[in-house]
């Protein structure tokens, strides 16, 4: 006799095959963005007619622009588009944007970017739209951390991958620089192709059916283009989202520093660019720390009533200044623009100390990401979908803008960006926090019915 699936063991089995996807699919995506300019830098110096020097750089901005664009339109999309459908149609253009570097030149690999921004705001978009579809307002908070969590492990194994491909594939060096070769490359990116084949096949495999889900028992409103528009605009002329600006702007910079501008001045300094082990394990210690902070950090802050948005900003802006103390000691001043073996650094730079920035910036990483995810729900809760799609197109603007004038900034200059937004950032999330006079905002969602019989005992306790 089949086993019947009570609704609660569907969600279950929908939310962990979604999650396991995003994995799949992210896993080679993190990875390329670290390695891009790297690789890129490579191909570069051995055929400049063929791509810039820069292209890394450039790619990653105009995959943002791309992805802040089309962010304007795929919440309309999914009016039309099923959310299982968009989730296929993603990981497809995410598997296919890997072709770009069987044979680098410049038109395939910007055109790639392009449509990787594209595949990105689509997934953006169905992936919430899936959830509530399996979800229940009894269920939304657990399943939404549990896709969390699991979808964080892509850095982890994005991690874990590289060391194997870097294990196996014959490697060369340029003086003390790590040279990818035609060979190399063609191997790295068809090992990531492989990987986000499977977030296709799982993607495909979706369950549709829904039970008493949040999507199914609310109103469906087909709104026009200019409608859309309209809401748009309405909510940009809020003061909460004007002074959001700032948070979401210095988000865009910390993930470009993150993804793209620390990985690289790895392989740019000569004392660092030896290691083929390094940006690997640089990718296992940010994974390691946004899985561990989901899993652990964010139930902890949860109990933690009216302060629950407070501790986490607090803990980005500590975990941000050591980042940045260690970033300036050890990394040479020239390293995020050009191949440097000036090591007149405080500290020198080694494998250790990178899995310790690594491992601190995924934990900055995962709390401001959830303290946005937060502050979206409160800030205008007449616009919660437009303000989300907002803070992103903020993000990958900034984001775009800081890599197009990457090349001309030294890590000094970084610093002082990051600095300058971290501290106008924290401001502007605190103050719309005290505009909201709301205890409960890090818990907008109602509680499980297990939580609830909690409170209840703990209350008749001490009663």
């Amino acid at each position: 006799m089949l086993l019947q699936l009570t609704p609660r063991r569907h969600e279950l089995i929908s939310v962990f095959m979604v999650s396991i996807g995003t994995t799949f699919m992210f896993l080679g995506y993190d990875v390329q963005s670290m390695m891009a300019e790297s690789v890129l830098h490579s191909v570069s110096t051995r055929n400049p007619d063929r791509i810039s020097e820069y292209a890394g750089y450039y790619g990653q901005a105009i995959q943002y622009i791309s992805f802040a664009f089309f962010s304007l339109f795929t919440a309309t999309i999914q009016y039309y588009i099923s959310s299982k459908s968009m989730l296929v149609l993603s990981s497809i253009l995410f598997t296919t944007c890997y072709i770009a570097y069987i044979h680098v030149n410049s038109y395939i690999f910007y055109s790639s970017q392009l449509l990787l921004g594209f595949a990105y705001a689509m997934y953006n978009s169905a992936e919430g739209t899936y959830l509530s579809e399996h979800s229940s307002r009894r269920t939304i908070d657990s399943n939404s951390a549990l896709e969390t969590g699991l979808g964080h492990t892509s850095l982890f194994f994005g991690g874990v991958t590289m060391l194997f491909v870097f294990h196996f594939v014959p490697h060369t060096f340029d003086g003390h620089f790590l040279n990818f070769d035609e060979h190399v490359v063609q191997v790295i990116y068809f090992s990531l192709m492989a990987l986000t084949i499977v977030s296709v096949v799982l993607f495909t495999f979706l369950p549709t059916k829904q039970f008493d889900s949040i999507a199914l028992n609310t109103p469906r409103v087909t709104p026009s283009v200019v409608a859309q528009f309209k809401r748009f605009g309405e909510s940009f002329t809020h003061l909460n989202t004007s002074l959001l600006i700032f948070t979401y702007v210095y988000m865009g910079c910390m993930v470009s520093f993150m993804y793209g501008i620390y990985p690289t001045s790895l392989s740019f300094t000569s004392e660092t660019a030896s290691d083929v082990y390094i940006i690997a394990l640089y990718l296992l210690s940010s994974g390691a720390a946004a899985f561990l902070s989901a899993m652990f950090i964010r139930p902890m802050i949860k109990r933690l009533h009216k302060y629950k948005l407070i501790v986490p900003m607090a803990v980005h802006a500590i975990s941000m200044a050591i980042v940045l103390v260690l970033v300036y000691c050890s990394v040479p001043n020239e390293a995020t623009q050009k191949p440097t073996s000036n090591m007149n650094v405080l500290i020198t730079p080694s494998r250790y100390l990178s899995i310790v920035i690594g491992f601190l910036l995924g934990f900055a990483d995962f709390t401001i990401t959830m303290t946005r995810s937060v502050i979206c729900q409160i800030a205008v809760p007449d616009y919660r979908a437009e303000i989300f799609s907002l803070t992103r197109i903020y993000q990958c603007v900034a984001s775009c803008l800081i890599l197009f004038i990457s090349p001309y900034l030294t890590v000094t200059s970084w610093i002082l960006i990051l600095i300058i937004g971290l501290l106008a950032g924290n401001a502007a999330m605190f103050t719309v926090l005290c505009r909201t006079h709301n205890t409960t905002v890090a818990a907008p969602i109602e509680p499980l019915e297990e939580e609830k019989d909690e409170k209840f005992q703990e209350e008749k306790t001490f009663a």
